[in-house]
């Protein structure tokens, strides 16, 4: 069976580790930020765009962050959809108690209001 852990969704974004590609002063980071483009036809690398050198690299030293974005926006959409509707749920059972209790006093005013009316034995 072919092992297939190395395939991984073309534009994803990815870190491209330096390696000791420049030297890096104290405070800069490790890896570039990217975006993956393919594989590279020579080697068992991955050619990946570099965001801060604007260069296409190639390189074994990748971490991909597979992540849809729009994937989690939408995640994120429908919980608060949720949360919406729980909330008119619970207005709307507020409401319908509210609306049960003045129904019951008109129905005991106007219950009153025929006893008063009729005549007594």
């Amino acid at each position: 069976m072919p092992v297939l852990s190395h395939l991984k969704v073309f534009g994803c974004k990815c870190f491209i580790l330096n390696n000791d590609k420049e030297s890096l002063g104290k405070f800069d980071t490790k890896a570039d930020e990217g975006v993956f483009l393919g594989y590279a036809t020579q080697s068992h690398a991955y050619r990946v765009y570099n965001k801060r050198l604007m260069t296409v690299e190639e390189s074994m030293q990748v971490v991909f962050d597979e992540t849809n974005p729009k994937l989690q926006d939408q995640v994120l959409k429908n919980a608060d959809e949720e949360d919406l509707l729980q909330e008119q749920i619970f207005a709307a059972e507020k409401s319908t108690a509210a609306g049960n209790k003045l129904a019951e006093k008109e129905k005991q005013s106007t219950e009153k209001a025929v006893d008063n009316k009729l005549p007594k034995d």
